[in-house]
């Protein structure tokens, strides 16, 4: 059965006025994907498929044509949300910036990783690749309101994935922040899958204090002994998640 706990907490931020999707797109933000879902519009994948010609078998001189794999060129469109004290893109947005900042540099400064499923049906398509930004200025057609349209153009070959809402409810970690804390300190884990945790250990070392604030985020104190390299795990009734890599101080 579906987890479809990421279509269930998407949400736009204040002020957006994003459409609501039933498509989910993350995109790649300091190692973790996060769920752009909440405040883009008009998602479309955009498949073009890569065709060879081929001879067909027993009729010389009929041709034929074989897919072979798909380009993808994304498309979205995004309104942006300012702070109305510090004038500033909301923090909600910092995938925003990032995208931006992307958009208008060169070699692999211009690519990131995204990906796009549907919220609520595991069985559909779901994909995952590189992709070079693109971007040009959205016409809201308001005098106070402004945004972004962003082109993606995949950048190698763009995998079928399992999708990310498949399985039998096991955790899945997505980031552990901040980096460098040491032993006694908090980190928060952020993923989703977290309702009915059982377990969580830091470097194999079981956490004595840790809580679940809902099933996407939990707070945890770093355990006695716990250094340098530092894989988090989380369990539930469905069993562990794949261990997520954490860098403690020394």
């Amino acid at each position: 059965m579906a987890d479809q706990t990421l279509y269930d907490t998407t949400t736009p931020s204040v002020g957006s006025v994003a459409l609501a999707h039933q498509k989910i797109l993350r995109m790649k933000l300091a190692g973790a994907f996060i769920n752009c879902t909440g405040d883009i519009n008009n998602l479309a994948g955009n498949p073009a498929p890569i065709i060879v010609q081929r001879e067909v078998y027993g009729t010389k001189g009929r041709t034929s044509q074989d897919i072979i794999g798909y380009n993808f060129a994304p498309t979205f469109s995004v309104e942006g949300v300012r702070d109305p004290i510090t004038k500033k893109i909301v923090a909600a947005q910092a995938w925003v910036i990032d995208l931006l900042n992307a958009a208008y540099s060169e070699g692999e400064l211009n690519k990131r990783e995204f990906q796009w499923f549907d919220a609520l049906d595991e069985d559909l398509p779901a994909f995952e690749g590189k992709f070079s930004v693109a971007v040009a200025d959205l016409n809201t057609g308001y005098a106070d309101k402004g945004g972004w349209t962003f082109t993606l153009t995949n950048d190698g070959v763009v995998e079928r994935i399992v999708s990310p809402i498949a399985g039998a409810g096991i955790p899945i970690i997505e980031s552990v922040g901040p980096a460098g804390q040491t032993v006694g300190d908090q980190v928060v884990i952020r993923g989703y899958g977290f309702t009915g945790t059982t377990a969580v250990t830091i470097d194999t070392i079981t956490v004595a204090e840790y809580v679940v604030v809902d099933a996407n985020t939990i707070v945890a104190v770093i355990p006695a002994a716990v250094a340098g390299p530092a894989p988090v795990i989380v369990t539930n009734a469905g069993g562990a998640s794949t261990a997520f890599n954490y860098t403690a101080a020394a």
